[in-house]
């Protein structure tokens, strides 16, 4: 007769194999936060299907991962927060899939309650008092960027509307149809030239007029002094598309 030892007997019982799936179970859970700690702050996940971007989250908190009621399985998010973390250039699905070794529908399910779930800043900003720090707040915005709009913003003398940021050199084009930003335009704080008393290198200066455009102004007012609105539009030599956007920073006085 064999007898079994009370140790290997012991392996066999169902309190072992209880505690042996808790363990592993707790130990999942624990992988996912140490994942989420090394990678949620600054999470950035660009996952493309037939070039269209699905998500883009910056600064998320995934902890809505683990949630069984976001449909979402603790071993589906620890494979996709890992392959994100190794991989973080993954610009497509078919890139995440062979990653992951997880089905499209799958990775697009877990991703997208995520994203759904996910709190998403707001952003008000105005483009004509706000300072570099709160430019660089904005996500897609960096240093450079933000000098950038700074600089044309005193080279203009204001904005007078958002889209003239796309003016601007480098500038994410996208930002402006990001519906969590909002960009407000303070018209009254707009630094004017007095057309008819300024020197005409603060004409060269401006983007909008440039050199040549400086000397056929100014001509024309040495011509006609003092210029209004309806002279100024008379300018032979000015384009109608330059000489409207041009107008807001013109001051006309008697």
């Amino acid at each position: 007769m064999v007898h079994h030892s009370k140790s290997i007997s012991f392996f066999r019982k169902p309190a072992f194999l209880g505690t042996s799936l808790f363990g592993g179970f707790v130990f999942l859970i624990f992988q996912i936060n140490y994942w989420q700690t090394v990678y949620a702050k600054n999470v950035v996940i660009d996952v493309k299907q037939d070039s269209l971007l699905f998500v883009r989250s910056k600064n998320h908190n995934y902890s809505n991962f683990k949630r069984k009621d976001f449909g979402i399985y603790p071993s589906v998010a620890l494979k996709i927060l890992k392959a994100i973390h190794h991989n973080p250039n993954i610009g497509s699905l078919s890139e995440l899939c062979a990653k992951t070794s997880l089905d499209s529908a799958i990775i697009l399910h877990t991703l997208n309650d995520a994203a759904k779930h996910a709190k998403v800043k707001k952003y008000t900003l105005d483009l004509n008092r706000a300072d570099s720090v709160e430019l660089e707040s904005l996500p897609g915005i960096g240093g450079k960027t933000a000098r950038r709009i700074i600089k044309y913003r005193d080279r203009l003398g204001g904005y007078i509307n958002k889209f003239q940021l796309l003016e601007i050199k480098y500038f994410d084009s996208s930002l402006l149809l990001n519906n969590n930003i909002t960009f407000i335009i303070d018209q009254t704080s707009i630094n004017k030239i007095d057309i008819n008393h300024c020197e005409i290198a603060l004409l060269y200066r401006h983007p909008y007029i440039g050199k040549d455009f400086a000397k056929i102004i100014w001509a024309y007012k040495n011509a006609h002094f003092p210029l209004t609105v309806n002279k100024f539009n008379e300018i032979l030599g000015i384009p109608r598309e330059t000489s409207v956007r041009l107008t807001p920073y013109l001051l006309f006085r008697e």
